[in-house]
């Protein structure tokens, strides 16, 4: 078990090389078997193919070798190039040295537990982000992160595998969950009719949005009276289904800000209608096994 010092690797999202991906033929590497061990422990179904996909590069010797080396004695990371462009953090330092580095890696929860704040301990492990554009992209992340919970809302920024599973237990009370996304991504650039659908019988609900940091991160939050659907997809020249999307509905927006952004795109105010969206296969609904 890694102690409190070190620096474990979750998730890794989109690079410009291929994403990594194992079969049911070839073995994960040591770290990435660890992580489906713990989603196991503690979800129901399967892992969606999208975050199976995320799944950290680092063989054992790579995290314990970065583990000694990247780590100071005070425990607090500091990104390494090479050690970004094997683990596909997100570094400027690794970009500009003509590495492939796209996207980024999830942490280990407590990679920040020294900091006194999310803010300062991107800042000190990750020097270079406060360079621009990357810096804008990350400071409209934390504006989410840190701002006032809604009226009825609990929400979280997880920047780990464990930290969003227990932000989903605890929002749902404990309960045994199952993590929900859409299907896939057909349909999305052209015009389709809404099929069949499915309510599920969830009273809460955790959703989960892709955010961007130098690592892996989502926004979660639940919000009372909202209901979740699962939508078939049809495209309307052929008659057939060609996805099934995840849609969540807010029912009650009478205590959302007048300037919340739902209202900007939906043209009403607080309390005037429900405010609905789709998941994208890269976002997570959580909800109780007895929900589906």
């Amino acid at each position: 078990m890694a102690n409190s010092h070190s620096f474990t690797l979750l998730f890794t999202l989109f690079s410009y090389l291929s994403s990594f991906h194992f079969s049911s033929a070839s073995s994960p590497p040591a770290i990435a078997s660890d992580q489906l061990k713990f989603w196991s422990q503690n979800v129901n179904n399967k892992m969606p193919e999208p975050i199976l996909k995320k799944l950290s590069p680092l063989s054992k010797n790579d995290y314990e070798y970065y583990s000694n080396v990247v780590l100071p004695k005070n425990g607090k990371f500091s990104a390494d190039s090479h050690f970004c462009s094997l683990a596909k953090l997100f570094c400027t330092s690794a970009a500009a040295a003509g590495k492939s580095v796209k996207k980024n890696t999830y942490t280990k929860e407590n990679t920040y537990s020294n900091s006194a704040s999310l803010d300062q301990g991107i800042t000190e492990a990750f020097p270079e982000s406060g360079v621009s554009p990357t810096k804008e992209t990350i400071q409209t992340t934390l504006a989410y992160c840190n701002a006032a919970a809604l009226e009825g809302e609990t929400k979280s920024c997880p920047k780990s595998l464990e930290e969003m599973v227990g932000f989903a237990k605890a929002a749902l009370g404990g309960t045994t969950l199952l993590a929900l996304t859409s299907k896939n991504t057909r349909g999305s650039d052209f015009e389709m009719v809404i099929g069949k659908m499915k309510q599920y019988r969830a009273t809460k609900i955790v959703a989960c949005h892709e955010a961007f940091l130098p690592f892996a991160a989502y926004f979660c939050h639940s919000l009372s009276s909202s209901r979740l659907y699962a939508v078939e997809v049809v495209d309307p020249k052929a008659g057939a289904a060609v996805n099934t999307m995840l849609a969540i509905c807010h029912m009650d927006t009478s205590s959302w800000p007048k300037n919340h952004v739902a209202f900007e795109i939906l043209k009403f105010g607080p309390g005037e209608g429900e405010a609905c969206h789709w998941f994208t296969q890269l976002d997570l609904a959580w909800i109780g096994k007895e929900s589906d």
